[in-house]
């Protein structure tokens, strides 16, 4: 069984603000992110240190909903590279595990709380629709979920005036979740993460599909 890469970098590369949380949990979180994404790019040897980075981050504030999905996220990751069948399906179960507490820990006040310019709820949602996403749904059965978190990002209040590089990630796993409708819906959503990030993770991504669609 082969699972694909969980690549989850188009949250990444965002600025930071000076609103809550402080400055050191952001500079953690953004290190963290950074080798995460390292890790979800196939690079094998920042798996583990991505994990660590985010089961320290959980430690440390274990009602933050993003550090659990992020940690979830990075665990699922290690199916990747696991030989056999059930270690993936083990490895990956314990990181649904991890976002599905993520999910359940969402308040009303993590929409308007931020970690470096970004609303954790937005995010959160983000990181664990794009993980559902890119699991093989025959097994694991989490299409149709992301799919519906992709809708609720959408239409979040707070989704607006999300930072466009948030804004360009979410209809990047908008494009995701339209490979099984015909191609036209997914180029227009990839269109759409080129027209707000024309550089980094998620136009990347949005290039590289879009040069597999042949446009």
């Amino acid at each position: 069984m082969y699972f694909p890469a969980l690549i989850i970098g188009s949250v990444l590369g965002i600025g930071t603000t000076a609103a809550q949380p402080p400055a050191a949990p952001d500079t953690a979180f953004i290190s963290a992110v950074q080798v995460f994404q390292r890790a979800s790019r196939g690079v094998q040897s920042e798996v583990e240190p991505a994990v660590r980075a985010f089961e320290a981050l959980s430690r440390a504030d274990p009602r933050n909903p993003v550090y659990a999905a992020y940690l979830g996220s990075a665990i699922a990751t290690r199916a990747n590279d696991a030989w056999m069948p059930w270690t993936r399906i083990r490895h990956a179960e314990q990181g649904l595990d991890h976002i599905d507490h993520a999910l359940e820990m969402l308040k009303p006040e993590h929409d308007s709380q931020l970690i470096r310019g970004v609303p954790v709820g937005i995010e959160t949602r983000l990181v664990a629709a794009r993980t559902f996403l890119k699991l093989p749904d025959m097994v694991f059965h989490r299409r149709a979920a992301g799919k519906r978190l992709v809708a609720d990002l959408f239409r979040h209040p707070a989704f607006a005036a999300s930072p466009a590089s948030l804004r360009a990630g979410v209809h990047l796993a908008a494009a995701q979740a339209a490979r099984d409708e015909g191609p036209e819906e997914e180029v227009a959503q990839l269109k759409q993460v080129l027209a707000l990030a024309g550089s980094g993770d998620s136009a990347d991504q949005a290039r590289a599909r879009l040069k597999e669609l042949g446009r």
